[in-house]
């Protein structure tokens, strides 16, 4: 009987301490394609995408598990295993209910954590939750931990809090910067930005103008593309003052391309997955999202965009190769998808919008509301603007001015919603109180993206295909799968190939990675750890 017991506990605890799939490779890389959505992914892709479909875990099921699809929710909720609402990023962009300021996800009002070379401040702080890489410092503090992207806020929160450096392009001054958070800017950054990005430095190499084919769906000069730096191929890019080409490298492949280049130098400085340990490594491609919202995501830009991406992908995987032997594990995903055109959408005949073109002029619709809160509560000295502030949520009320006002909070959300939901455009409105009555799956959504005090008071849930935006371009942010699905793909050394059919979200990402590393995972993470498959290969 004693032997049993031995024998059982001995197998319990082989199994607590059974290898991981992936056991402790060099290097983990955790990487987002600003607006993939999976369709356009195939695994006759020529370059890196394409080596990922054909031989990575391909999760063809994969979705948001929150509301609000922005780049900054979208990052965190990769990095860090919870929804956005529970990180503290309700959106790129919120009200604060105690200042009444709109406030930028990844600000900060501490001047040691300035952006070098510019008035703004940018750190981490405003995450509540830690990511993949404080869970590996914690575990391994001689990890090291970058991150590079082409976004402030994609970079910094795919890193977590305690990163050894974190780098992303800031167009107010042209080149690859830093905050002060993460201490001063390295000599090979700095080198590689040269005294000018675009004469001395790394940009220097990228043509004048960007030319590319019509693409294999439409004409290159299609309606509803954005008219900034033309509709047709022949874009300027690296031509004209500072302050033009900063902006035009922004919404060009090139940034990409650019990404990668000092991805691999931050490889190679900091010899990450070359000193005995698991090191990480986030980057961030932010250039398909920049195109996405000026041409749509079925224009002749997105494709070759998407096709120079996968391009700058199997480059970095083949330097990879070359420094890390292959021991090394790649997770990619997106942090949202994009709504196509509404003028494809009436072409093709997907379009569902009860409003007949699917466009609704963002200057328009906020006019009528603002004249709407003017008629019922302003009138006739006050301000509308002043009582209700909106973010790309919904609404904020100013509870100090409702109060001078004479109303409530309350007073002023319910004729708000009132007024909203006689819109043909407006599918439902949802205060924070409906949303936590409710059982509706779009009102779990939203709920994994609220945050108290930063949140607004109102969400507003378009209809189906219905955008608010400019008279050009397009957008996302939606609760729709069009902005909601997303890829999910592990490859490298430890990974199972296969393509995996059940239902995955993002979160689930962290707490694979971290899991299969090793580490202690916080309790309460939203994500769950997936099958990578066997050590074995069975």
């Amino acid at each position: 009987m004693p032997c049993r017991c031995c024998a059982i506990v001995a197998t319990l605890l082989l199994l607590a301490h059974s290898p991981s799939a992936i056991g402790s490779p060099k290097l983990v890389l955790l990487v987002s394609v600003d607006q993939l959505s999976p369709g356009r992914l195939s695994a006759d892709m020529k370059g890196g995408l394409g080596r990922l479909m054909r031989q990575g875990r391909v999760y063809t099921n994969a979705r948001l598990d929150h509301g609000l699809t922005n780049t900054c929710p979208g990052h965190v909720a990769i990095s860090t295993g919870v929804n956005p609402g529970k990180a503290g990023i309700p959106g790129n962009s919120y009200i604060d209910h105690v200042t009444g300021q709109q406030r930028y996800c990844v600000d900060d009002l501490d001047d040691a954590h300035r952006v070098f070379g510019t008035e703004l401040n940018r750190s981490p702080n405003s995450m509540t939750a830690t990511a993949l890489g404080d869970w590996l410092k914690a575990n391994s503090p001689v990890s090291r931990v970058f991150s590079v992207g082409g976004k402030d806020r994609s970079a910094i929160t795919m890193a977590g809090k305690t990163p050894d450096g974190v780098y992303w392009y800031e167009r107010s001054v042209a080149k690859f910067t830093s905050s002060g958070y993460y201490g001063p800017l390295p000599d090979y950054v700095q080198a590689f930005n040269g005294d000018n990005f675009f004469v001395d430095g790394f940009a220097a190499r990228y043509p004048k103008t960007w030319e590319h084919k019509a693409g294999s769906l439409r004409v290159d000069d299609y309606a509803g593309e954005s008219g900034e730096d033309l509709r047709h191929s022949g874009h300027p890019v690296n031509t004209g003052e500072l302050g033009e080409r900063a902006a035009r490298f922004y919404a060009s492949p090139f940034l990409d391309l650019a990404t990668t280049e000092l991805a691999k130098r931050v490889v190679d400085e900091e010899r990450l997955g070359q000193q005995g340990v698991t090191d990480l490594l986030a980057i961030s491609y932010s250039s398909l999202d920049v195109v996405g919202h000026r041409y749509g995501p079925y224009s002749g830009e997105s494709e070759d965009t998407l096709a120079r991406i996968d391009t700058t992908i199997g480059e970095l995987l083949a330097f990879l190769d070359e420094r890390l032997g292959e021991d090394y594990v790649f997770a990619l995903s997106s942090d949202h998808g994009v709504l196509p055109l509404p003028e494809w959408l009436v072409e093709t005949g997907e379009m569902h919008c009860p409003v007949d073109d699917g466009r609704i002029s963002i200057e328009k619709a906020i006019l009528q509301l603002y004249w709407r809160l003017y008629v019922d509560f302003t009138a006739p000295f006050g301000d509308p603007r002043d009582l209700v502030g909106f973010s790309g949520a919904g609404g904020t009320v100013s509870a100090t001015y409702a109060q001078q006002l004479g109303t409530t909070v309350e007073q002023v959300v319910a004729a708000m919603e009132r007024y909203l939901e006689e819109q043909a455009y407006i599918e439902a409105v949802w205060t924070p109180a409906e949303l936590e009555a409710s059982n509706d799956p779009v009102s779990r959504l939203y709920r994994n993206s609220f945050v108290p005090g930063k949140s607004p008071h109102f969400f507003i849930q378009l209809s189906e295909t219905c955008l608010i935006y400019f008279a050009e371009g397009t957008s996302h942010g939606s609760v729709y799968d069009y902005d909601r699905r997303v890829p999910v793909i592990f490859y490298g050394v430890g990974v199972e190939p296969g393509v995996i059919v059940e239902a995955v979200h993002s979160i689930d990402i962290a707490p694979t990675l971290g899991e299969e590393l090793g580490l202690d995972l916080p309790v309460n993470l939203d994500g769950r750890a997936l099958d990578l498959g066997n050590v074995d290969g069975s």
